[in-house]
């Protein structure tokens, strides 16, 4: 499947559940948004009447960190798909929490778009274009939006959660056609984008050598992973990495 320049590739599905109807307020990150929703509506509770502004957290998907390369560019993408819209939200159920919020107070859900279109037009198998039209009547689709971030290129699949086979095929067609993310030479994940990132944060032990500024930093050698001093070859000090 090949996508031309500015174009968006849409992946129609029924959400085949119980769906609220929520408004975008504010576009966080590629997999996140700001909405505002009653309480009975993630409680189950119905005399939970009151409305909340809450974070609906994508439940298959991860994007970019926002400064990680793609980061702003799949915000912008979300943004541009579903930005000041209303859509539909399918909550799920978090294991570890039995929740239908994580553990960060999210609500973990699937995004659902519902748009009408006057006309549209798809490609048969011998790529002959059919256009469709209602004659001034406009006919209704319903998109899956985690499926949509993930086929244009600016998502991974959370494979552990147990996607259907649809975002693992979306995913090698994104890479395939290097799409959004998959054109970039150096992808990693964003979980170990943050682990890389708050490793880097961590303080680093002085080193014990007397009148050395440096610091211990993780090395590899023959006989594998040891600390030894930033400064070195000024400074030869090293230990084990239990110390």
């Amino acid at each position: 499947m090949t996508q031309e320049v500015n174009s968006v590739i849409i992946v129609p599905e029924d959400p085949q559940t119980d769906t609220i109807s929520v408004p975008v307020l504010k576009i966080f990150d590629g997999d996140g948004f700001l909405t505002r929703v009653k309480v009975s509506e993630v409680t189950g509770n119905p005399r939970d009447q009151a409305e909340i502004e809450i974070t609906a957290r994508f439940g298959f998907i991860d994007a970019p960190e926002m400064d990680q390369p793609g980061g702003q560019e799949a915000r912008d993408f979300l943004t541009a798909l579903i930005g000041d819209k209303w859509v539909e939200l399918a909550i799920l159920m978090k294991m570890n929490t039995g929740r239908s919020v994580d553990t960060y107070g999210r609500v973990v859900c699937v995004p659902y778009l519902t748009l009408d279109y006057a006309t549209g037009e798809f490609r048969t198998s011998s790529s002959c274009p059919h256009v469709i039209t209602n004659f001034g009547a406009p006919f209704r689709v319903t998109r899956n939006i985690e499926l949509e971030m993930v086929v244009n290129g600016w998502a991974w699949v959370l494979e552990r959660y147990g996607p259907d086979q649809r975002y693992l095929d979306a995913l090698e067609d994104a890479k395939r056609a290097k799409r959004g993310i998959w054109a970039f030479k150096d992808n990693i994940h964003p979980w170990e984008f943050k682990k890389q990132k708050y490793r880097n944060k961590a303080p680093k032990p002085p080193c014990p050598t007397e009148n050395c500024s440096g610091h211990l930093i993780r090395k590899s050698g023959r006989f594998g992973e040891f600390l030894g001093c930033s400064e070195y070859p000024r400074c030869r000090y090293s230990c084990s990495v239990a110390g």
